[in-house]
């Protein structure tokens, strides 16, 4: 570029040549939930009635909204693993709800240090059997996890014949206990315990050669096979990296609920896969943003405490929350479909076009 160039070179004209640059998909992929997240947020303050409009906002409301994203967070975030190796996990709440009667039923013999140990554990342990379903065995991720789901919480069910296990309130001071409700300065334990899984997840994705790999193989499987990558070392590692974030996750949930059976959080599966997708995963693999996991995450959570505070009936929670999986599903077709898509690209094109029949 010459000096005459430059000189010629206005505002006016870097802002194009900026706007040119601009897609549409890419804004959503980095941006797109978090300003949903905010609308939101914004939302659920003005539509409460005068006088409890400052309730959304108050710490103990934002303390439990927190609390109920961290095991939602924790075990989305491994999802997001998942999906962008192009699979997913369909079995993650017969695991939670399997891992934390085994949390609750091992404090019972051996007090917090066992309880621990055994929701870590029995988690991995779920991972682990899912992961020879599905390299081993070759069964389908899709039937396997399904079929784990009903297996899973069968067990659960048959572990709590006689009632729901349950920590019982005195027990609620044990190191085991406090998990649940243990704050630094207005937030919970169990929302850092969240934010530190995202963390790992991250530097493992973006930063090893291993989380290069899952983002490989899910982009083309035969491509990544032919450079060397191991198909079954991969889905080795997400199944297994899920059924340790359910154990994580269980500790997180279990401690604040203090109670379980086989029938526990019916539906979580859901939940965490519509975090996943609404939050940049793609479903054909090879594509996913752990940021927008987290946002989404937070949306979903503000989502459902907002549905508690208007009183929305629980069918109507169930019917909203699939819309929303539905779009954005919608959503990652359409960024399949058209992934170059530029806002200003077409706009652009036609305006050098005049300027260079009127040159």
């Amino acid at each position: 570029m010459t000096s005459a160039d430059v000189q010629k070179r206005t505002p006016l004209t870097a802002l194009a040549e900026r706007a040119r640059g601009f897609h549409l998909g890419t804004f959503w992929d980095r941006w797109g939930i978090t300003a949903v997240l905010a609308i939101l947020v914004i939302a659920a303050i003005v539509i409460q009635p005068g006088v409890d409009r400052g309730a959304f906002l108050n710490i103990l409301n934002i303390t439990s909204i927190l609390k109920e994203a961290s095991y939602l967070g924790i075990v989305a975030c491994a999802m997001t693993f998942a999906v962008i190796n192009g699979t997913f996990d369909l079995s993650v709440g017969g695991q939670l709800a399997l891992t934390s009667i085994v949390s609750l039923l091992a404090f019972g013999i051996g007090g917090s240090g066992l309880a621990i140990a055994a929701a870590i554990f029995t988690g991995i342990a779920c991972g682990l059997v899912n992961s020879l379903l599905v390299t081993a065995m070759r069964v389908p991720p899709f039937v396997a996890t399904l079929g784990m789901l009903f297996v899973f919480r069968g067990i659960g069910t048959l572990l709590t014949a006689d009632g729901p296990a349950k920590l019982p309130y005195a027990d609620f001071g044990s190191v085991f206990g406090q998990i649940g409700k243990i704050s630094f300065g207005g937030i919970p334990l169990v929302f850092v315990i969240m934010v530190a899984f995202f963390l790992v997840g991250f530097v493992i994705l973006r930063r090893t050669g291993l989380g290069r790999q899952v983002i490989a193989f899910g982009s083309s499987p035969a491509a990544a096979k032919f450079s060397g990558i191991s198909a079954v070392k991969i889905r080795f590692f997400v199944f297994v990296f899920l059924g340790l974030s359910v154990g994580i996750a269980a500790l997180t949930y279990v401690t604040r609920i203090g109670t379980a059976d086989g029938a526990a959080q019916d539906g979580f599966e859901l939940r965490v896969i519509t975090a996943a997708v609404l939050g940049g995963a793609s479903l054909q693999g090879g594509k996913g943003s752990l940021v927008g996991t987290f946002s989404a995450v937070m949306l979903v959570t503000v989502l459902n405490d907002l549905f508690r505070d208007l009183q929305v009936d629980s069918a109507w929670q169930r019917i909203i929350l699939g819309c929303v999986l539905v779009v954005a599903l919608a959503i990652d077709g359409l960024r399949t479909k058209f992934p170059g898509f530029s806002v200003f690209r077409r706009v652009t094109a036609l305006r050098d076009q005049r300027v260079a029949r009127a040159g």
